[in-house]
């Protein structure tokens, strides 16, 4: 596998939920909380894999607020999983629990490393406020130079508004950016289809990346750090 030094790349962007932040840690945190699920907890993984079924065809649906898509997509998740009906403040509080999702333990460190070389932007289906919130809380070391959100472009990646603002405002071409994350569908075929550079990280099991070229592959966030062997962070090693 071919490695390019991370200076040759004039901005890296992620990828913030499931890359960066421990979606699925963070839903099943909040979702034990709930008194109407008591009863269900054996059926939490297979409530956040349905719920995530139902986001994909709510964010094919005309744009509404990221915040709107959570609260629907679990109430629909537990009606068709469990049979039970979430209270109207549950689904707000599973909502609102995003910003308390956990950070994978390598991202903080990590991502301050990558920063100290080069511009990072993140790239979100989530709502503006609910992304910066998220980067203050969990790497406030970190310089972030483009927030990209849902809200902010009006449309959910895979659609190509995301990395067409980020080059729009970076005033960069598509092989000049590292685009890095561990979902092949939202992120890794539509950046490839536009030409970014791509960094695949293994927060799942394998995935499906035919058709798709990955220039790095890696196990975390670290080790994508290592990978990219910049002179900057071998001596911070």
């Amino acid at each position: 596998m071919s490695v390019r030094p991370i200076d040759s790349f004039k901005a890296i962007s992620f990828d913030c939920f499931g890359t960066l932040i421990d979606w699925r840690a963070g839903q099943r945190r909040v979702l034990e909380q709930f008194p109407s699920l008591r009863s269900h907890s054996d059926f939490l993984d297979q409530l956040i894999d349905a719920r995530g079924s139902v986001e994909r065809e709510l964010q094919q649906k005309e744009w509404q607020p990221y915040e709107t898509i959570l609260e629907e997509s679990i109430a629909q998740a537990v009606q068709e999983i469990c049979g039970e009906t979430l209270t109207p403040t549950e689904q707000r509080a599973f909502a609102a629990g995003q910003v308390g999702w956990p950070a994978h333990a390598d991202t903080r460190h990590s991502l301050q490393q990558l920063a100290d070389c080069v511009p990072i932007c993140l790239l979100s289906n989530c709502d503006a406020q609910t992304l910066r919130l998220c980067a203050w809380k969990h790497f406030p070391e970190t310089s972030i130079r483009l927030f990209v959100s849902s809200e902010d472009v009006r449309a959910y990646k895979p659609s190509s508004q995301h990395w067409d603002t980020l080059l729009s405002e970076l005033k960069l071409e598509p092989h000049e950016v590292l685009h890095v994350s561990f979902s092949p569908e939202y992120d890794l075929i539509p950046a490839s289809q536009l030409g970014f550079q791509l960094a695949w990280i293994q927060r799942d099991g394998p995935p499906n990346l035919d058709g798709v070229h990955v220039a790095f592959k890696a196990k975390n966030l670290q080790d994508l750090c290592q990978i990219l062997q910049a002179p900057e962070l071998n001596s911070k090693a």
